[in-house]
């Protein structure tokens, strides 16, 4: 249950085992990410109704690998990409994944590439963006700059976030 008053901003970092949709607890029991969202639902944290609730996940959400590609710059659009069908977001909702659907995240001796990488973004001079630029800048920095060694040498993540606020928020500006 829910009460009392919030900050400006909710926001969770979720670090663990995963699948597509769910993430798995300290007690390794599938919890799934609806369910979470559904605990800071309006009908249950009144409070955080009209709060912005974002969410960091590193977790894995399949079991295929990203073997990456050259990257050339031609002009044209990227093609779109499925969307997860076990995803429903409610309102005010931002969720960053540290890879997209259906693939692995990794880790390296000094843990998340992900979470690193948003741990740089927020000590350096981005961290004033808007969210939805910081978290580009998230993308970019594991995007260009992470890769997997050893057995899964040259494999690579691409976070992705999924949003549906309505206004550019600036949660980490302070």
């Amino acid at each position: 249950e829910c009460s009392g008053e919030h900050g400006e901003y909710f926001v969770s970092i979720i670090s663990s085992h995963g699948e597509e949709g769910l993430v798995f607890g300290c007690d390794s029991e599938p919890v799934k990410l609806t369910r979470i969202f559904q605990i800071l639902s309006s009908e249950k944290c009144p409070g955080l109704t009209k709060i912005p609730k974002i969410f960091f996940i590193q977790a894995c959400r399949g079991a295929e690998f990203d073997k990456g590609v050259v990257v050339e710059r031609d002009g044209r659009e990227p093609e779109p990409d499925c969307f997860s069908e076990y995803l429903s977001i409610p309102p005010q909702t931002v969720v960053m994944f540290a890879c997209s659907p259906g693939y692995v995240a990794f880790l390296n001796i000094f843990g998340s590439m992900f979470l690193q990488a948003l741990l740089k973004v927020l000590e350096g001079e981005d961290r004033h963006l808007a969210l939805n630029r910081l978290m580009t800048r998230i993308n970019w920095e594991v995007a260009f700059c992470c890769q997997a060694r050893g057995t899964y040498e040259g494999c690579k993540q691409m976070p992705c976030f999924v949003t549906n606020l309505l206004q550019e928020v600036f949660p980490f500006s302070a």
